[in-house]
C-alpha cells in the first residue's frame, strides 16, 4: 500500500507523554478545522497525534510543525489522498501499513491502519496503533480483518497503544473487540466526558486501549460540528 512519510528531528518520547487521537473527517485545511487544531495541540501539546480520514497533500505537514508524519493511504485521488495519520515530536522507527483485504459494500473502499514504534529515553519502545476499523460489512468481515492485527500484534512485546474509529456498532463487533483486547493484553481507557465520544445505537465507535504504560487521565473533548466524531486526548506515564 502506498505510504506518505515527512520527517523532522526529535527527541526521545519523554516518560510522560499525551496524545491526541481523532477521526477528523477529512476536515483538515479547512478554517474551522485547522483553527480548532491549533487549540487543542496548544492546550494538549500532545508528543502523538493519530488522525483517522486525514487529508494527505502538499499542505499535511503544514498542520505539524516540529512533527515527525506518517500515514497509510486507504484513498489514492490525483491531488490528494486520504488515511490514517500518526504525527510524532519524537523519532518514528519501524513503520507498518496495512489495507484491509476486504473492500466496504457499496462504496467499494478499503480501510487502513499504521502501526509505527517510537523510542522512549532508556532505548526501549511504544508501539502505536492507528485503526479506522472496515465498516458496512457484515461481523465476520469485521473480525476477519481484526484478526489480522492482533495477530501481527501477538508478535511484539512491551508498551503498546491501540486507538481510533473501530466502527463499533453492533453488540457482535463490540463483543470481539473485547476479545481481541484481552489476548492482547490491553486495557480500555475511562474517560472523562465520555458522552462526548461519538455513538451509533448506543454503542461507542471510538476507543483507547493501552498495555504495559500507565494512564493518567484520558477525556472527550467536544469540538462542535467540527467533524463528525470528537477527540480523545489522554496522557500516559511509561
Amino acid at each position: 500500500m502506498r505510504h506518505y512519510r515527512s520527517e523532522a528531528a526529535g527527541s526521545p518520547l519523554p516518560y510522560t507523554f499525551s496524545l491526541l487521537s481523532w477521526n477528523v473527517h477529512k476536515e483538515m485545511g479547512r478554517s474551522p478545522f485547522d483553527k480548532t487544531l491549533q487549540s487543542l495541540l496548544a492546550t494538549g501539546s500532545p508528543e502523538l497525534i493519530l488522525f483517522q480520514e486525514a487529508v494527505l497533500d502538499a499542505h499535511t505537514s503544514d498542520h505539524f510543525p516540529g512533527y515527525n508524519v506518517s500515514a497509510a493511504i486507504n484513498i489514492d485521488l490525483r491531488h490528494r489522498q486520504y488515511g490514517v495519520l500518526t504525527a510524532a515530536r519524537c523519532p518514528i522507527h519501524d513503520t507498518v501499513g496495512l489495507k484491509t483485504n476486504r473492500r466496504e459494500m457499496h462504496i467499494a473502499t478499503r480501510k487502513s491502519m499504521l502501526i509505527t514504534t517510537h523510542p522512549f529515553e532508556d532505548g526501549s519502545e511504544l508501539t502505536a496503533v492507528n485503526l479506522h476499523a472496515i465498516n458496512f460489512v457484515s461481523a465476520a468481515v469485521f473480525v476477519e480483518e481484526i484478526e489480522r492485527l492482533r495477530v501481527a500484534l501477538l508478535q511484539r512485546t512491551g508498551a503498546l497503544i491501540v486507538t481510533g474509529d473501530f466502527n463499533t456498532w453492533s453488540r457482535k463487533r463490540m463483543e470481539y473487540l473485547e476479545h481481541f483486547a484481552a489476548a492482547v493484553g490491553l486495557l480500555p481507557a475511562a474517560y472523562l466526558n465520555g458522552h462526548h465520544i461519538k455513538q451509533r445505537f448506543s454503542k461507542p465507535l471510538d476507543h483507547l486501549y493501552y498495555r504495559d504504560v500507565t494512564l493518567l487521565a484520558a477525556e472527550a473533548v467536544d469540538t462542535g460540528r467540527v467533524s463528525d466524531h470528537n477527540p480523545i486526548l489522554a496522557t500516559f506515564k511509561r
